[in-house]
């Protein structure tokens, strides 16, 4: 690799490790504020969703929100009429799996799905907080791992559409 390539990559490198440091403590503050008791969603959502661009950071944060809505939606319909087994949730996961397929999304958006209804189905039965934290949390940061993308030296790619699907 030639020297301003290596060069690059470690500028690249710094600037997310830098986004990750201060979106994460920035969103944890703020789900805080607004009420969470599982601050933690926020972060998780910066750190996931900071990709080399702008353009591929916007698409991934749309399909981790699209992918909570279902996820979340699903779980709060169906959890609390179930307990909690494996089988209970593969059914989940697969009834919100197929909600997302039928919908066209990608499979970015599946995993979402899985993921949220995964934790959703075992926290919302230990606290029913859990769902609506996990979609403003979520919120949260996939907002302002967008703004830092705007706003701490951005990269934009002319070849990144912002196709979400």
């Amino acid at each position: 690799m030639n020297k301003n390539k290596q060069m690059q990559t470690d500028r690249n490198l710094t600037l997310l490790i830098w986004k990750m440091a201060i979106g994460s403590a920035l969103s944890w503050e703020l789900a805080s504020l607004f009420g969470s008791k599982h601050p933690y969603l926020a972060p998780l959502s910066i750190i996931l969703c900071l990709q080399n661009t702008v353009n591929k950071t916007i698409k991934l944060a749309i399909r981790r929100i699209i992918g909570t809505v279902i996820g979340v939606s699903v779980s709060v319909i169906i959890a609390s009429h179930m307990s909690v087994h494996g089988w209970t949730l593969g059914l989940m996961i697969l009834i919100g799996s197929y909600i997302g397929k039928w919908l066209t999304v990608d499979k970015i958006v599946l995993h979402q799905v899985a993921l949220t209804i995964l934790f959703v189905f075992v926290f919302e039965h230990q606290t029913k907080q859990y769902p609506l934290d996990r979609l403003r949390d979520t919120a949260i940061g996939v907002i302002i791992a967008i703004l830092l993308q705007f706003l701490l030296f951005p990269r934009f790619k002319s070849s990144d559409s912002v196709k979400i699907f």
